[in-house]
């Protein structure tokens, strides 16, 4: 992996050596830890009421339903634990981590959203999973959005189904990289549009069908006669729109006013090399996810974070911590830690703390014993081999097919626990569910009792069903019901994004070298900046 001067400082600042290993393995690593979507129904141990919680029944460690977790009645560091220099610290950690109690949820501030995870000031969401300021939203994760199903970053928006990487629209219909547009169907990278039918790479246009400009008259027409649930019409849409994104320029990444940036979808940043989907972002390289986050290197899903590395999940003034996971709400100088949250600072190989400082293994220090010991323990760790190492994959709270990291990077059973990741296997898919219920191709008539019914979806055959609020959206856009259960239905939005990978290619136009998510090999015709800027806008 390739790192400027500044992150090399970073990492010795800390006292590590700069990694050398494939920085995707890495990623693949860290998305290991964090779990949105895979939830279960299980009991609060403090208090043995009923939950929803995204670790499973059997686990090892404690659970508290979120409200308890986050409360003043308990204090971590009372299953804090002396250091034993006789035993690797990784061995030690864990066995911390299986004492303390785990939140149910990441939750805060939401009303009628108990099966959403990650999730802040949302009203009314199901399945949903890092959102915030929703409303009326399911599956999927939007910021910001009302009456929205099926979308992955889709902000500031409403009355939408299968929003991808959007911004800004109202009532549109499987779109990806859109903004400030309304009833769109099948749009690819339309702005500032509306009335676009199956249309990629247009600018302030109106009633158009596969980029050809119509008469309102013959549009609305069209729309009419076009019935999206009848299986052939839906698969021949498909394949025109597939034939024409690869006709149409494409800017080689997704972004603007940025400066001395490689990556995509990213905006408003500055000296940032392999970053996706990031914001208002300076000096972070190897990282995903972000907002307002500044010299940082190798971390994913952070908000207003500075000076760390290798961490999986900071929000909100977290700064000068590594190696640790989901960290909030006023961190610092905090090391191989996990969970720790509301201004803990100066600690090392803690998990769950709230209002603490120098403490080790959860473990109550004064300052001058914490300062003492430290060295120590780095020393110790330095001779195991674990100094500047991130936990390894056993020591995730979720097996692999839980995590973020499977559905970018999939794993066989076989392959996760040859890496030495943790899999579960569900005891519910063989179950019976009934007589097999087949989708209709009409969505008018549809009766409202398809919402008790039990469907197999087409592509993993797993059961789903769909809720009345949802069933409403897809009467209201005249869209038919779909095939594939919800988790599925997520991951095929993924596989539409380009990976989060790095080629060398050439402008099609003008020759210029591009760095760029869309290998040399991929079909479309793909512009720099400037090409294609003269092209479409």
């Amino acid at each position: 992996m390739t790192l400027n001067q500044k992150n090399i400082d970073l990492i010795k600042m800390f006292g590590y050596e700069p990694p050398t290993s494939d920085h995707i393995e890495r990623r693949r690593h860290r998305l290991a830890f964090r779990n949105e979507s895979a939830l279960y129904h299980r009991k609060c141990d403090k208090t043995g009421k009923q939950i929803i919680s995204m670790h499973r029944p059997d686990t090892p460690f404690p659970v508290y339903y979120y409200k308890e977790w986050i409360s003043t009645d308990w204090d971590a560091r009372d299953y804090g634990q002396d250091y034993d220099f006789n035993r690797p610290f990784f061995e030690q950690y864990q066995e911390l981590v299986n004492k303390v109690p785990h939140q149910s949820l990441i939750f805060s501030n939401n009303e009628n959203c108990d099966f959403c995870n990650i999730v802040g000031n949302c009203k009314n969401c199901y399945l949903c999973y890092g959102s915030i300021n929703c409303e009326d939203c399911y599956y999927g994760s939007p910021f910001n959005c009302s009456n929205c199903v099926d979308s992955l970053v889709l902000r500031k928006s409403e009355i939408c189904i299968e929003g991808i990487d959007s911004d800004s629209l109202y009532s549109c219909y499987k779109c990806k990289d859109c903004s400030n547009s309304s009833d769109l169907q099948f749009c690819i990278d339309v702005n500032n549009s509306k009335n676009c039918f199956a249309c990629v790479g247009l600018n302030h246009k109106e009633y158009c069908i596969l980029n050809v400009q119509y008469a309102k008259e013959e549009y609305e027409s069209f729309m009419q006669k076009t019935n999206l649930c009848d299986p052939v019409t839906y698969e021949r849409i498909l394949k025109s729109l597939n034939e024409l994104k690869t006709k149409v320029p494409h800017k080689y990444y997704v972004g603007s006013n940025n400066e001395n940036v490689k990556g995509n979808y990213v905006s408003n940043s500055k000296d940032c090399h392999e970053v996706y989907f990031a914001e208002k972002c300076q000096d972070v390289s190897f990282a995903e996810q972000l907002l307002d986050v500044q010299d940082c290197v190798e971390i994913n899903n952070a908000e207003m974070t500075n000076h760390c590395y290798q961490i999986c999940a900071a929000y909100n003034q977290v700064s000068n911590c590594s190696n640790s996971i989901f960290l909030w709400d006023g961190v610092y100088n905090v090391h191989y830690s996990g969970n720790c949250t509301q201004n803990v600072k100066n600690c090392f190989g803690c998990e769950a703390l709230k209002h603490a400082e120098y403490c080790i293994l959860n473990k109550q220090y004064t300052k001058e014993e914490y300062e003492e010991m430290l060295p120590k323990i780095i020393e110790h760790m330095k001779s195991t081999g674990e100094w500047g190492q991130f936990f390894p994959g056993y020591l995730s709270p979720f097996a692999y097919n839980e995590t973020v990291a499977n559905d970018y990077y999939p794993l066989t059973k076989e392959e996760a626990e040859a890496k030495g990741y943790n899999w579960h296997d569900s005891s519910n898919e063989n179950k019976y569910l009934g007589p097999e219920v087949k989708i209709p191709n009409t969505i008018q008539d549809v009766d409202p009792k398809v919402c008790d019914q039990i469907f197999t979806c087409e592509e993993s055959g797993k059961p789903y069903k769909i809720i009345p609020k949802e069933l409403e959206m897809y009467k209201r856009l005249n869209v038919p019901l779909p095939k594939r259960a919800p988790k599925q239905r997520h991951i095929d939005r993924i596989h539409k994004r380009n990976p989060m990978q790095l080629w060398e290619r050439q402008c099609d136009k003008c020759s210029k070298t591009l760095t760029t998510t869309y290998s040399p090999d991929r079909k479309e015709i793909v512009y720099c900046e400037e090409c294609y800027l003269a092209e479409v806008y």
